[in-house]
């Protein structure tokens, strides 16, 4: 199986990628995928799970780079194998690419299977261009075109269809992060694209009907001094990362999202 993480800059794909790592070697009570077999080269991921285990920011991804991983997986309920190959690539590749700007993408892997597309924000406002309201428009010229100038919801619907084009992958997660952040406002990621963005919502529901939704929180919260202990103590019982899947069901099984592709 490849699956493309997808998402723009700073919606928590490497943190993400370091929290799995972490819980693939160290499963939670009915957890559905481990480790077969652990990679034979495991400083990448060790260079990802280690700030995350020590409560501090990933480093993000350099803008240019792929890192490709391989990963053999076990599913729990079956005990099959399976080969899952994700890229580690930096946001602002995936905004470029709706301006047919990054080969990077396009010459990552052979076509995907599956997607999982991250999401931070769904910042519906989109920032107009501020013109006088006399005359003097007529001789205002118009700005080019810029990624930062449309809202967070757009810039996600077209990096989805952009991909699309690209890779005509077959099934599709929307994972939403920072979900501790919304925890006590929604009770599922389908409430939350909702309210949020009812364009983002139609879109889905129209182009991508099987999309599987989910609220995740890899690192368990935001990161203070104050909860550093908390958080460590989390982690060493299994209850720091967590997933809301879009019947509301809470989960420390932060494989699920990966799972549901499979």
């Amino acid at each position: 199986m490849k699956c493309l993480i997808a998402g723009m800059p700073s919606t928590g794909k490497t943190t993400f990628i370091g929290a799995l790592s972490y819980l693939l070697s160290n499963p939670v009570e009915g957890q559905a995928l481990s480790f077969a077999e652990i990679p034979a080269d495991f400083s990448y991921l060790n260079r990802l799970q280690q700030p995350w285990l020590s409560i501090k920011e990933v480093d993000r991804t350099q803008i240019g780079g792929a890192t490709n991983i391989e990963l053999s997986l076990k599913r729990n309920t079956d005990g099959n194998v399976i080969s899952v190959s994700l890229p580690d690539i930096a946001g602002e590749n995936f905004q470029a690419i709706v301006q047919k700007q990054s080969q990077l993408i396009k010459d990552w892997d052979s076509e995907p299977d599956s997607l999982m597309l991250f999401i931070k924000d769904l910042n519906s406002s989109v920032f107009a261009d501020q013109f006088q309201n006399d005359d003097t428009i007529k001789d205002t010229k118009l700005p080019s075109f810029d990624m930062k100038d449309i809202s967070n919801e757009v810039q996600n619907v077209l990096i989805l269809k952009e991909l699309h084009n690209l890779f005509p992958w077959k099934k599709l997660a929307i994972c939403f992060t920072a979900w501790d952040v919304y925890q006590n406002d929604y009770s599922n990621p389908r409430e939350y694209l909702k309210q949020n963005s009812r364009f983002m919502n139609n879109f889905i529901k129209r182009y991508f009907p099987d999309a599987k939704l989910f609220g995740i929180s890899a690192q368990g919260d935001i990161y203070s001094t104050e909860n550093v202990e908390s958080l460590i103590e989390k982690t060493e019982n299994g209850q720091r990362s967590f997933v809301v899947t879009e019947d509301g069901i809470k989960s420390y099984d932060l494989t699920l999202p990966l799972s549901s592709l499979i």
